[in-house]
């Protein structure tokens, strides 16, 4: 499995993303064990366990990958893709998501333009990006053009509760209603949009998980 790691940089504004970029450097370390103990591996594994099984050997990109969670829950339930790219905007999330995936084959590539020479991918993965982003529809349709023809997105995503109110005192997330985010990503050209709320703990508070299709 040939795993390639490329920074992801779409944020608010320049001086937002470098602040963005330095907080998760510095939270890099023991980001894993936090959200394992708030429950969130359990909840993207059980997020991985709904999606349709997709064509044998599928190309996964993984964007905004942190330490490789949500990566690393695909592969534990779906298995080894073909080829895996990870992306993030903090190269110390990378050197910690690299740590996750041992087996796999390593290459970091530049920022930028680099990501829009990938080819189109059988599933993008998101976890908790969108909300980051200046433009979610923008950054929807980019993730939409990601994907083949019948690919598939798994997007977790924050929603209001008080618990991401105080998230986003740190991070400067948004949120987003179930109904507002599937408008969002019918907009973005998606089809077969599911809602999959986490069952308990957390990330039940924080966040929802959704399936969509490019058609």
């Amino acid at each position: 499995m040939l795993t390639r790691l490329i920074p992801f940089h779409r944020p608010r504004s320049p001086a937002r993303a470098g602040a963005l970029q330095a907080l998760y450097d510095t939270a890099a370390t023991g980001w894993q064990d936090g959200i394992s103990k708030l429950g969130f591996l359990a909840a993207y594994a059980e997020l991985m366990q709904a999606v349709p099984p997709p064509a044998s050997h599928p190309h996964v990109l993984d964007v905004g990958t942190g330490t490789g969670a949500f990566a690393r829950a695909w592969v534990d339930v779906q298995g080894d893709p073909a080829e895996l790219t990870l992306t993030d905007i903090s190269p110390a999330m990378l050197d910690t998501a690299r740590a996750r995936l041992p087996d796999a084959s390593t290459v970091v590539a530049p920022l930028g333009a680099a990501m829009d020479g990938l080819p189109p991918q059988d599933v993008v993965l998101c976890a908790h990006v969108i909300e980051h982003l200046d433009d979610p529809h923008a950054s929807l349709s980019w993730l939409f053009d990601r994907l083949k023809a019948g690919g598939t997105l798994v997007l977790a995503l924050s929603r209001p509760h008080w618990c991401t109110a105080l998230v986003r005192w740190r991070w400067g997330n948004a949120a987003f209603k179930p109904d507002a985010a599937r408008h969002m990503l019918a907009t973005a050209g998606f089809i077969d949009i599911t809602l999959h709320p986490f069952k308990s703990g957390p990330p039940s508070r924080v966040s929802h998980g959704y399936i969509a299709r490019r058609p």
